[in-house]
């Protein structure tokens, strides 16, 4: 489906950028998040924010991302959406470790917002863990585990065995209630 989207895409031209594609959380396009993701989190550490974007392909049919956001320590708000893109997911960092924060875990908030927008998401953590949020089945799952990302020096594991591989969203609402 992806390369007929990408297809499409340099078919149509911008009347077709506007929507969305489908994010697969594989191939050549993990492969580019796993990149983007290893250079922000150093970044993303050593400034204390969030930083986020969107990942989509160009009128190439290559895949790109929008400018890079920078948030605050527990939040990132996106950029505008792009015109000129196909838009397939969003992409953030969960910012440096802080006992305040559950970022070991993508939020309730991660997935509601992806669900509105229409496409995936990918979090990283401050423990070096890459999600993928697929907003069709509503369900979030470790794309690599602890450490397969940078972590941030000052990570420290806690209760790493109750962290799950996948997590539904309404697992997620019960996770978020205690």
């Amino acid at each position: 489906m992806r390369i007929l989207l990408c297809s499409l895409l340099v078919a149509a031209g911008p009347a077709l950028s506007q929507g969305t594609g489908e994010a697969t959380g594989s191939g050549d396009e993990l492969a580019y998040v796993m990149e983007l993701m290893a250079d922000l989190q150093p970044r993303s550490f050593a400034a204390n924010r969030e930083l986020c974007g969107y990942l989509a392909y160009d009128q190439n049919g290559d895949l790109t991302t929008t400018r890079i956001s920078v948030g605050e320590e527990g939040s990132c708000y996106l950029p505008s959406w792009p015109t000129k893109l196909l838009v397939i997911a969003s992409f953030h960092t969960h910012s440096t470790y802080s006992a305040e924060y559950d970022s070991e875990f993508p939020s309730v908030i991660d997935m509601e917002s992806d669900e509105e927008s229409g496409i995936d998401g990918y979090i990283s953590t401050p423990g070096g863990r890459l999600w993928f949020d697929d907003s069709d089945t509503r369900t979030v799952y470790q794309v690599c585990g602890l450490g397969c990302l940078p972590q941030d020096p000052n990570f420290e594991p806690q209760n790493e065995h109750l962290v799950r591989p996948s997590y539904t969203y309404r697992a997620l609402v019960k996770h978020e209630a205690f």
